[in-house]
């Protein structure tokens, strides 16, 4: 017994040997985050790095592709500011998200068709006159028209607040 209270001793002494503290192991860690922030100070940005930074940087197009062309209206001026033409820009997309809601609340309306219908009331047949919503080809379009016009706005890199009411 005595053998095994002495091997029993010294296993034990031999890993509180190999262990560190707690405390030994904060003050590593420590000392490796003062190394790194002494190698690499962090960037602090301020409003004017970001009023500065050109506002098209991510390399897209920031006039949505459906206005250009023909029917296109006047490119917005470039010797403007930078926060005028996201206002432009802004009131632009929120115009044509307007317009696509409006039409599908138009569409939506005209989805309801009138349809007589038999009923049955203690066994007696009667009909009545109901209103039904019908998913009409033209409310399909218009709900489409918004996903695209949606997807549309995502891929110019516009703001998803633009697209809202």
């Amino acid at each position: 017994m005595r053998p095994l209270v002495v091997w029993a001793l010294l296993l034990g002494l031999a890993v509180s040997a190999d262990a560190q503290s707690l405390g030994e192991a904060a003050r590593r860690e420590q000392e490796k985050k003062r190394k790194q922030a002494k190698a690499q100070p962090a960037r602090v940005y301020t409003e004017a790095d970001l009023r500065s930074r050109p506002e098209n940087a991510n390399g897209t197009d920031s006039q949505p592709p459906a206005t250009k062309g023909a029917a296109s209206s006047p490119a917005p001026d470039p010797s403007a500011s930078p926060e005028s033409n996201r206002a432009l820009l802004e009131r632009e997309w929120r115009a044509r998200f307007a317009e696509a809601r409006a039409r599908i609340a138009e569409e939506d309306a005209r989805a309801f068709e009138e349809r007589i219908e038999v009923v049955y009331v203690s066994g007696i047949p009667v009909q009545q006159k109901v209103r039904v919503r019908v998913e009409t080809p033209a409310l399909v379009a218009a709900k489409q028209a918004l996903v695209d016009l949606e997807e549309e706005l995502r891929r110019t890199g516009g703001l998803p607040g633009w697209g809202r009411e």
